[in-house]
């Protein structure tokens, strides 16, 4: 797999001020481990890993070193004192509109750190990573010069790392021309061609296609605009993938509920249906009893009819009873059976026969006023 090399030169700096301001932003790291914090316009720089950066200055002896702070002055103004002293060089006053550096960004594709370095936040670049940016930075001294290297400076504190070098575009003749280093759209291709050839000298698996940040018309605050506006768009997206995500989970959620109440809903129906077969058949109990009750209702006032017609049966027995006929009376007065007169045997079983009369009727009382019972008692 092939890998893009990113060669950005479109940062222009001019007099006014500018070159300092510039020097503060590539040389952060320094200026923080000094005590000197310089706010920053670039939105992905994450202040926490800033002490991660590192930021070489041109010791004027063909070598570069670390920044130190001089007579408390902020580190980041040796830069500035080396670009003074670089166009001292100069041997014509500069121009109004003259530009004093040109920003040279050299950056590894993402992917790669992605697939061969992933772990470079927490450890820092690998000796290969390294290996490939000093390839980098060694063509960037062949072609513009090692004594117009005012510095560089490896970004670790952005969305990626980065290599970033400071030029001061001053010509063997003494002259501050940057369009003699930077002579056009055919020029930078072939600088970009020939970065490329020295990329995959080194063994980087280099893409032979110009990205766009190499195209000159796209300024440092153009590309910082267009990042931003990336940057925001995937968090717009992030935003939005992680509302949907609490939406499909609330979604979920009421799926879940929903489920549990139909649960319920089936569980009652069923609970309903049991209560009324048992209602059902409780009716069908009552409708039975209340059916033995009224037979036995009617058995009872049967055996009061039968009771009270036996009583009147008796009671016209017992009148005919007591009204004997006037010769039979007398015939008993006369009458004797041994020395007991037969009046008086008659009056004896007449009494018997009164006594039992009254028990009969005592008897039909007792039942006709006694409770009645229940229909399936009598039944049985």
């Amino acid at each position: 797999m092939s890998y893009t090399m990113t060669f950005d030169v479109s940062h222009k700096v001019k007099r006014g001020g500018h070159a300092k301001a510039f020097f503060r932003h590539i040389a952060r790291d320094a200026d923080q481990k000094a005590g000197f914090i310089f706010p920053q316009s670039n939105a992905n720089i994450i202040p926490e890993r800033t002490a991660l950066n590192m930021t070489m200055v041109n010791d004027g002896s063909g070598s570069v070193r670390r920044l130190e702070s001089v007579d408390g002055r902020p580190p980041s103004d040796e830069l500035d004192d080396y670009l003074k002293q670089r166009l001292e060089s100069v041997g014509r006053a500069l121009r109004k509109d003259a530009v004093l550096i040109r920003g040279v960004v050299l950056q590894l594709d993402p992917k790669w750190f992605a697939e061969h370095d992933a772990s470079w936040r927490e450890k820092g670049p690998s000796k290969e990573a390294y290996a490939y940016m000093g390839a980098a930075l060694d063509w960037a001294v062949a072609e513009f010069g090692a004594d117009n290297i005012v510095g560089f400076s490896v970004h670790l504190d952005e969305l990626h790392p980065g290599l970033q070098v400071a030029v001061v575009p001053v010509t063997g003749d003494g002259r501050l021309s940057q369009k003699d280093f930077f002579k056009g759209p055919a020029d930078l291709r072939r600088q970009h061609k020939e970065l490329r050839a020295v990329m995959a000298e080194a063994g980087y698996d280099v893409e032979h296609r110009v990205t766009e940040r190499s195209r000159e018309h796209l300024s440092s605050s153009e590309f910082q605009r267009k990042a931003d506006w990336l940057r925001d768009a995937a968090s717009e997206m992030e935003s939005d993938r992680r509302d949907i995500e609490v939406m499909r989970r609330g979604v979920a959620s009421r799926a879940s509920e929903l489920d549990d109440r139909r649960a319920q809903v089936d569980e009652r129906e069923q609970e309903a249906t049991v209560r009324r077969a048992a209602a059902e058949t409780a009716v069908r109990e009552a409708n039975d009893v209340r059916a033995r009750a009224l037979r036995a209702q009617h058995a009872a006032e049967h055996a009061r009819e039968d009771a009270e017609a036996e009583r009147e049966r008796l009671r016209d027995l017992s009148v005919r009873l007591e009204q004997l006929p006037a010769d039979v009376d007398r015939w008993l007065n006369k009458r004797m059976i041994g020395q007991t007169p037969l009046r008086e045997l008659f009056n004896a079983d007449m009494a018997k026969t009164r006594a039992r009369r009254r028990e009969l009727i005592e008897l039909i009382e007792r039942e006709e006023t006694a409770p009645p019972q229940r229909g399936f008692d009598r039944e049985r």
